[in-house]
């Protein structure tokens, strides 16, 4: 018969990997949360900056047509803003729930490990 430490090895093997693919998972999540920030950030630097230019356009004399265009669009990108940050908020939600499921693996994989590690030394002493 193996020793117990050879059983557990699959059993480690396992929680090792189930460890790899949620770090992995974190790592894809916390991309997804950086790109959303990113893109929002680039929308807000947008949006000030079109107002700047609404603003120059309204002080240089501006026909009511140009000024209703440019809060049409403002609204718009307001709009795209908006969405912008309930995307962004879900990545960040994401990436929390998947840093504690690599935690909670992370975990397993350590203390299965250990366990590992006891039985090799208690089969050592034996």
């Amino acid at each position: 018969m193996s020793p117990p430490s050879k059983r557990f090895k699959p059993i480690q093997r396992i929680a090792d990997d189930r460890e790899r693919k949620a770090a992995s998972a974190l790592g894809e999540s916390l991309k997804a949360r950086h790109q959303a920030e990113q893109r929002l950030a680039e929308l807000r630097a947008y949006h000030a900056e079109y107002l700047q230019r609404y603003g120059e356009t309204t002080r240089n004399g501006a026909s009511a047509a140009q000024i209703r265009d440019y809060h049409l669009f403002l609204d718009k990108l307001e709009q795209a803003i908006r969405e912008q940050e309930r995307v962004a908020h879900q990545a960040q939600q994401q990436c929390s729930a998947s840093k504690d499921h690599w935690r909670e693996r992370y975990n397993r994989s350590q203390a299965m490990s250990k366990v590992v590690d006891r039985l090799q030394d208690g089969e050592r002493r034996a």
